[in-house]
């Protein structure tokens, strides 16, 4: 069974209560606070005997973890943020099955699922600083400096549902926002490859042009991606392109607006000469970008 399964059975195994006992162990994180078995019990108003019981449940099923052994400080982490925004997903009827993972990188994780109406979306879970945290040893300081990459993983999953808020309704070639609840983002499940897997196409050149309309598109928006590569663009089983992972975007303007928009489109066109041998006037795309950044602006 996968880690996100057994998770989800966790999460329907969990008392009201013991998601309340969850979500203030979060609520202390958010104040750069550790959990204590005393102050647990005042704040839910509960014997502190039955308080210690609910910490190791919660520490066993990986919720929560204790850098100094069970019964003294304990922290939220991401399984524990997984949780919450699954439970979160779950009442509201946004999820009724978590599936498959189809894509992991160093800051997220993203898994297939099913919506309440039944159909296929993708969830994404961000996960900034996980490899920092690999790094270092079981230490007092990384509870307090984990808590600052869960703060860091909600506000970035909140970065990328604003651009989709904006971008999708305008028919631009993004995903179909769904739902957000902390680190955890949902939208529509796009079925295809990224494109620097992709290694032929009937039309490259066209697929070319496409692009930078969504890069125009989205600047019109008043979105531009910062991030733009091979690897956020999936080529659909339609052939046509979809850019994901928009966290890092900005307004146009933005002071560095006109870097980041001449950086996106010459990743682009630099990879479609690579792997097309698509002989192209680079320089008249970085001009209809400049332009349309002049007048936006």
């Amino acid at each position: 069974m996968s880690e996100i399964r057994s998770l989800a059975e966790i999460v329907a195994g969990l008392s009201d209560l013991e998601f309340k006992a969850l979500e203030v162990i979060e609520r202390l994180a958010g104040q750069g606070r550790a959990a204590t078995q005393t102050l647990l019990a005042g704040m839910l108003k509960m014997d502190p005997g039955r308080v210690e019981g609910i910490l190791s449940k919660l520490n066993r099923a990986g919720l929560v973890w204790a850098p100094l052994g069970r019964g003294h400080e304990y922290f939220l982490n991401f399984r524990g943020l997984d949780a919450l925004a699954l439970n979160s997903a779950s009442r509201r009827g946004i999820l009724t099955h978590i599936g498959v993972r189809i894509g992991v990188g160093k800051e997220a994780d993203i898994y297939t699922g099913i919506s309440g109406e039944g159909g296929p979306v993708a969830i994404k879970f961000y996960r900034i600083g996980r490899r920092s945290i690999k790094k270092h040893k079981r230490l007092r300081d990384i509870g307090l400096e984990s808590i600052n990459y869960l703060d860091s993983s909600k506000r970035t999953a909140a970065r990328e549902m604003e651009a989709l808020k904006v971008l999708h309704p305008r028919g631009l070639s993004v995903p179909a926002p769904v739902y957000r609840n902390r680190h955890m983002l949902v939208t529509s499940l796009i079925e295809g490859e990224l494109l620097v897997r992709v290694r032929t196409h009937p039309d490259p050149e066209t697929l070319l042009e496409e692009i930078v309309g969504s890069i125009l598109g989205a600047l019109y928006a008043g979105v531009i991606h910062c991030d733009l590569s091979p690897y956020n663009i999936l080529i659909d089983t339609h052939d046509r392109h979809v850019i994901i992972d928009w966290p890092q975007w900005v307004t146009p303007k933005h002071r560095n607006a006109a870097r980041y928009l001449e950086r996106d489109v010459t990743n682009i066109v630099s990879f479609f000469r690579r792997r097309f041998g698509l002989r192209v006037d680079g320089q008249r795309y970085l001009e209809m970008v400049a332009r349309a950044l002049y007048h936006h602006v």
